[in-house]
Formats: structure tokens, C-alpha cells, sequence
């Protein structure tokens, strides 16, 4: 499989020439990088954002290709499904173990901050 990673608005202005490459399976999406080379400083509200993302879906709706972008968390994933993208960036595994963790102690009052532990002595 491969994957292009799609994070310049260059790349953009030639999404269809990229989509219609053989040999590329997935356009994937960083959109940090990409809304940083669209002037908008990693924001990921903006319309000029949303409308390249929206020009490289459109590509690899006419291509065929599978379409790839990070998400933060489910329902994001939820989100990005309805627009047709089929794979995803998500936390690393030790995200993922601290996420697990923090639901088992975060209820016994043990959060972020170091507990004080005394001694068995």
C-alpha cells in the first residue's frame, strides 16, 4: 500500500494530478502542516482549511483513492466517516495507556498530580 501525505498547498493545486498517479492507494491528509502552508498558523476552523481538505477529498472521490486524516478522538472519527475518510491518525499507544489509566484513577482521586505515598515502614 501506499500512502501520499498530503500537507502543501502546493500539493493542493495539484491534487488531481497527485490522485490520478498509479501506484498511490491513500491520500492522507496532515492538516496541521497543511493549514500552516496556507498562512493559517495550525488552525483548524478556517474555511481555506476546510475547502483544500474538501479539494482532496473531491480528488480521491474521482481517483478512487482512500482518503486518510489525523483524529483527536471517536467522535471525530465519526465525523470524518460521513466525508469519507476511511483511515486515521490517532494517540500512540502510550496515549491510548494513559487514557485507560487516567479513567481508573481519576474516580479515586488519583490525577495528574503525583500522590504523596507513605511509607509501609
Amino acid at each position: 500500500m501506499t500512502i501520499t501525505v498530503i500537507e502543501e498547498a502546493c500539493a493542493v493545486e495539484c491534487i488531481d494530478e497527485i490522485a490520478a498517479t498509479p501506484g498511490i492507494d491513500v491520500l492522507f491528509i496532515g492538516t496541521s502542516d497543511l493549514s500552516f502552508s496556507l498562512g493559517l498558523r495550525g488552525r483548524q476552523n478556517e474555511p481555506k482549511l476546510h475547502d483544500a481538505i474538501k479539494r482532496i477529498v473531491d480528488a480521491g472521490r474521482r481517483h478512487n483513492k482512500f482518503l486518510g486524516r489525523p483524529a483527536a478522538n471517536a467522535e471525530q472519527i465519526v465525523e470524518f466517516r460521513k466525508q469519507g475518510f476511511q483511515m486515521f491518525q490517532c494517540m500512540t499507544e502510550l496515549g491510548l495507556i494513559a487514557q485507560g489509566a487516567r479513567q481508573l484513577l481519576e474516580p479515586l482521586g488519583i490525577g495528574g498530580i503525583p500522590v504523596e505515598r507513605k511509607s509501609l515502614y
